[in-house]
């Protein structure tokens, strides 16, 4: 009939309910009982930030953390140091990851103002030495290191790359050559000596390059202590907080490539937001560069540097990092 709520359906549902004892309920009612009831669903879990989210809260953090540093030359400022002990460096760099130029702590070494290009080829001889070339023409010669590497005897490679007037980057022995060349280069081991406030008695690793030579803007995945011998190398450097403007493509380099380049910096604006430091080293100059410190190398005359990073303290980065 016209007008009523009842139903066919309706009334086999209610005579299904008195059967098992259910009489009186309103099925059209969801049921409410006490504690036995079956509880309701949980609520949806909240969404996770995005990703992009996550990071951009991460560099929101890190770039107010680096302007609060700023606001004190002495917090932020690329300090000098001269007879410093090994508990300062650890107190003051080393644990806290920031940079320092040491001098003075190689004035005892025969190397200084000893290792010019002729006494460097005279020691060494015509020992094959490995080297990374053909790099001029190339703009991943980074990262294909070894598609450059080559072998010469020392002192044509010495010939190559010894006279100032003609600097470039086309030859360099670098730290990636060391294991190759760690017999050659023995006979000059003579002239170093331990630096144990920092470092253990292992030797560095060699860079022997003309002026020119060049290593892109990087992070390394361990610290570094970087040991000027022969000519001066500049430096520029970039705190990690500042990541977020280093257009980081591939692993461990900036899309920028050389802080330097107009035509990069044009590409790449953000980077201009960056904090740069500039340093140049002189013989007998040491640079403390902490993991995650983006920076880059030009040499300006003919140099011979030694790395270290057999530091006395743990040294651990590589091991964890994400990504290739």
């Amino acid at each position: 009939m016209a007008g009523t709520t009842d139903k066919p359906g309706n009334a086999r549902l209610d005579a299904a309910l008195r059967s098992i004892g259910l009489a009186g309920l309103d099925a059209a009612r969801p049921y409410t009982g006490g504690p036995r009831s079956v509880p309701a669903p949980p609520p949806p879990p909240t969404p996770a930030p995005a990703e992009r989210t996550v990071a951009a809260r991460r560099d929101w953090l890190l770039g107010v953390q680096e302007r609060q540093r700023q606001l004190s030359a002495q917090a932020c400022g690329l300090m000098r140091a001269r007879g410093l002990s090994g508990q300062a460096f650890l107190d003051n760099f080393y644990a806290p990851g920031r940079p320092v130029v040491i001098e003075g702590a190689i004035a005892d070494w025969p190397a200084l103002g000893r290792w010019t290009p002729d006494y460097l080829a005279a020691k060494v001889g015509s020992a094959p030495v490995e080297y990374q070339g053909g790099r001029s023409g190339a703009a991943d010669f980074e990262l294909a290191k070894d598609r450059h590497t080559r072998t010469m005897p020392f002192d044509a490679f010495i010939a190559l790359v010894g006279r100032n007037d003609t600097p470039g980057n086309e030859a360099y022995i670098t730290a990636y050559n060391n294991h190759r060349n760690t017999a050659a280069f023995a006979p000059l081991m003579a002239d170093v000596r331990p630096i144990d406030a920092y470092l253990g008695a292992e030797p560095g690793m060699l860079w022997i390059g003309p002026a020119g030579t060049f290593t892109p803007l990087h992070f390394d995945l361990t610290n570094n202590m970087l040991i000027e011998v022969t000519g001066r190398k500049h430096l520029r450097l970039v705190p990690p907080a500042h990541t977020q403007y280093m257009y980081n493509d591939r692993h461990v380099f900036s899309a920028v490539h050389d802080l330097d380049d107009p035509a990069r910096i044009d590409a790449h604006p953000l980077v201009r937001q960056a904090t740069v430091y500039d340093v140049v080293l002189e013989p007998g100059d040491m640079l403390f560069i902490p993991i995650g410190w983006w920076h880059q190398v030009r040499a300006l005359d003919f140099s011979v540097m030694m790395t270290a990073t057999n530091f006395l303290w743990p040294n651990l980065g590589h091991e964890s990092f994400p990504g290739d």
